[in-house]
C-alpha cells in the first residue's frame, strides 16, 4: 500500500488527537508513528504537534521547526532518539518555561523506512479543567477554543483517546465533536488503558453502559506504561507485549473480532479512512471535468446543446413561463410591496425606478421589465410636456407674444410662436425617448449575459468571449433602430397641423407612446431578445468551435493525474483491507 501511494506522491490528509490530559494521548501517538516522543509529570502537550510521516529508502532524518520561524531556519536532526528533546526545547521557546499553553504549532517532518504510508497527525494540548501553577485561569476555555479550530473543518478526522474506563459518550472531547459532526461520522476512538474495565469488549462493540455507537468503530490498544519506559522496553517490543494482552485474556476479547484489537488494526482503520475520504474527493473532481471534446462534430452538438438552452431560458422569460423560485418571489414581493406604493415610487426619478425594480423583483422576467420601463416612460413623458393650463406657462405665452412684436398682430399668437413652443416641448420628449433606449439597452445586456452564463459551461472560455461579443453587439444593433426610428417618428412630429395647446398634450404624447412602446417591443425582443440565439449560432463555424472548445492541454493533464491518483487509491485500498 505505502509504495502504490509513495509512487504516486500522494499525500494523505490530517488526523487530530484529542483527548484529556494525560490519557495517553502521546502513547497512541507513539504507537501510531514508531517515534518516541517527549513525556511529563503534569502537561506534555503545550502546542499544536504535527507529525508528518514520510517514507524514504535512504538515510531517516527529522526537519523541526515552528510557524513564527521560517522553513530555512529549520533544524535537521538525524538522530531519531533527538526528537523528544527536540521538541521539548521548542515548546520552552514557543509558550516559555512552565505549563502555559500556546496556539502556534510545532511541525515535525519524519522521514522514515519501513511506515505503511504517509501521514499526518495533530497533537493537541490535553483538556484540563483546572489550572496548573501559573496557568491562566481560563486555561480550559483557551484549550476548547483551540481544539475546535482543529476539529471544524469537514475534512478532519479526529481520533478520540478516551480511557476504557471512562463513559465514551459523555467526554468532554467527544461532546465538542458533535457540535461540528453531530452524527459522529468522522469521529474514531483509540481505548488505552483497557485492563481497568471488565466491559470494555462490549463497550467496544456499542453494547452496554458507556458505549457509543460510531460509524468508524472503537479500538482497544495498549500503551507502554511508565514502568516499561524506564525499563526500554521499545515501541516494536511492545506491539508483541499488546498481542500477548489479548491473548492472556481470552474471557474478555475471544468474543472481540480482530478490526477492534490493537494499534495495528487502528493504523490500518486510520489509513483506510483516510485513503477513502481523498479518493471520494477526487472521484467527484474527476466528475467535475466535462467530458473531452475531440471532434467538430462533437464540438458542434455541445455547442448546440447550450444554444438551444439559451434559447429555450429566453423564450420561457420572454413568455412568461418562469420557474417555482421566480414565481414564489413574485407572490411573496406582490404580499410585501402593494401596488400603490410601486406606483407611487415609480413617478420617482428613472436611476431610483431601476433600483427599485432590481430590488423588488431580482430575475430574468425580460418582457415584463421591458413593460414596466415603459411605464416608466409614459409617467416620465406626462412629466415632459408644460402644464398648458398653468399660471407660470401662461405668464411664458405672453411673454412670447411680447418678444413676436412686429410680426404678428398684437396680442394674437402667430404660427410661428406656436411652432416655436411646440419644437421646445417636442426637444425635452427626444431626450426622454433615447434615454428610455439606453436604458433597457443597458438593462438588456446584463439579463441576457446573466441568462447565458447560466447556461453556457465557463470552461469554454475563448467561445463564450466570441458570443459575449456577439450578445453586445445586437443589443447595439437593436438599439441603433430603435433609436433611428424614434428619430424619423419626431422628424414627422416637429411639423404642426393645428395651432391648439392641446395637440401636444393629448395627440402627439399619446401618438408617440404608443409608437414607441411598438418599437421597442420589436427591435428589443422580436428582432433581438427572441432572435439573438440564431446570431450566436451563426457567429462560429464548425472550425472555429473545435478550435474554441477542445480540450486544453492543462486539463487534459488534470484529468489523466486524477485518473491514475484513483486509481493509486483503490488498489490501495484494495490491497489495505489486507494489510497487517
Amino acid at each position: 500500500m505505502r509504495e502504490i501511494l509513495y509512487n504516486e506522491k500522494i499525500t494523505l490528509p490530517e488526523i487530530i488527537v484529542v483527548g484529556d490530559q494525560s490519557v495517553g494521548k502521546s502513547s497512541v501517538l507513539e504507537a501510531i508513528s514508531g517515534i518516541q516522543l517527549c513525556r511529563a509529570q503534569n502537561i506534555c502537550t503545550r502546542c499544536p504537534s504535527e507529525l508528518r510521516m514520510k517514507s524514504t529508502a535512504n538515510i531517516e532524518y527529522t526537519i523541526i521547526h515552528n510557524s513564527k520561524r521560517s522553513e530555512d531556519e529549520a533544524k535537521t536532526l538525524n538522530d531519531m532518539n533527538e526528537i523528544s528533546n527536540a521538541v521539548t526545547r521548542l515548546t520552552k521557546e514557543i509558550a516559555d518555561e512552565g505549563t502555559n499553553v500556546s496556539s502556534t504549532p510545532i511541525y515535525l517532518t519524519v522521514y522514515k523506512r519501513h511506515i505503511p504510508y504517509d501521514l499526518t497527525l495533530i497533537d493537541l494540548p490535553g483538556i484540563t479543567r483546572n489550572p496548573l501553577p501559573g496557568q491562566p485561569k481560563d486555561i480550559h476555555a483557551q484549550i476548547l477554543n483551540l481544539i475546535n479550530k482543529y476539529i471544524e473543518p469537514v475534512t478532519a478526522v479526529v481520533l478520540h483517546v478516551i480511557p476504557a474506563s471512562v463513559n465514551f459518550a459523555t467526554s468532554e472531547s467527544m461532546k465538542l465533536a458533535k457540535d461540528f459532526d453531530p452524527q459522529c461520522l468522522r469521529q474514531l476512538i483509540g481505548a488505552p488503558k483497557i485492563d481497568k474495565d471488565d466491559n470494555i469488549a462490549e463497550k467496544l462493540l456499542d453494547r452496554g453502559p458507556g458505549a457509543m455507537e460510531l460509524k468508524l468503530y472503537c479500538i482497544a490498544v495498549v500503551n507502554r506504561n511508565q514502568d516499561e519506559i524506564n525499563e526500554n522496553i521499545t515501541l516494536k517490543e511492545m506491539k508483541k507485549c499488546e498481542t500477548d494482552f489479548f491473548l492472556k485474556h481470552p474471557e474478555a476479547f475471544q468474543y472481540l473480532p480482530d478490526e477492534f484489537k490493537g494499534i495495528d488494526q487502528l493504523v490500518k482503520k486510520l489509513a483506510i479512512i483516510q485513503i477513502t475520504k481523498k479518493n471520494r474527493e477526487k472521484t467527484l473532481q474527476l466528475k467535475n471535468i466535462p467530458i473531452p471534446l475531440t471532434s467538430e462534430q462533437d464540438c458542434w452538438m455541445k455547442f448546440q446543446s447550450m444554444i438551444n438552452a439559451f434559447r429555450e431560458s429566453i423564450r420561457t422569460k420572454v413568455n412568461g413561463d418562469y420557474d417555482i423560485l421566480t414565481r414564489v418571489n413574485m407572490i411573496t414581493n406582490s404580499n410585501q410591496i402593494s401596488a400603490e406604493s410601486i406606483d407611487s415610487k415609480m413617478l420617482s426619478s428613472c436611476k431610483t425606478n431601476e433600483n427599485l425594480m432590481d430590488s423588488m423583483l431580482g430575475d430574468d422576467r425580460l418582457a415584463y421589465h421591458i413593460y414596466r420601463f415603459q411605464r416608466n416612460f409614459q409617467d416620465e413623458l406626462t412629466k415632459t410636456f408644460s402644464d398648458f393650463f398653468s399660471s407660470d406657462y401662461y405668464k411664458f405665452v405672453l411673454h412670447a407674444i411680447d418678444d413676436g412684436a412686429g410680426v404678428s398682430l398684437p396680442n394674437f399668437p402667430s404660427y410661428q410662436m406656436s411652432e416655436r413652443l411646440f419644437h421646445g416641448e417636442l426637444q425635452r420628449v427626444s431626450r426622454t425617448c433615447f434615454a428610455l433606449m439606453a436604458r433597457i439597452s443597458e438593462y438588456l445586456k446584463e439579463r441576457l449575459l446573466r441568462i447565458f452564463h447560466q447556461v453556457f459551461d465557463i470552461q469554454y472560455i475563448r467561445l463564450v468571449e466570441q458570443l459575449k461579443d456577439v450578445i453586445i453587439k445586437q443589443i447595439d444593433l437593436a438599439a441603433d433602430r430603435a433609436t433611428e426610428r424614434i428619430q424619423e417618428i419626431l422628424d414627422m412630429k416637429y411639423r404642426i397641423f393645428i395651432i391648439n395647446n392641446l395637440y401636444p398634450d393629448k395627440v402627439v404624447r399619446k401618438r408617440i407612446i404608443d409608437t414607441i412602446s411598438q418599437i421597442c417591443y420589436h427591435q428589443f425582443i422580436i428582432k433581438c431578445t427572441l432572435d439573438i440565439d440564431r446570431a450566436s449560432t451563426i457567429a462560429c463555424s464548425s472550425s472555429d468551435l473545435l478550435r474554441f472548445m477542445k480540450e486544453p492541454t492543462e486539463q487534459t493533464s488534470r484529468r489523466d493525474n486524477l485518473v491514475r491518483t484513483i486509481k493509486a487509491y483503490e488498489d490501495a485500498l484494495r490491497l489495505g483491507q489486507g494489510y497487517l
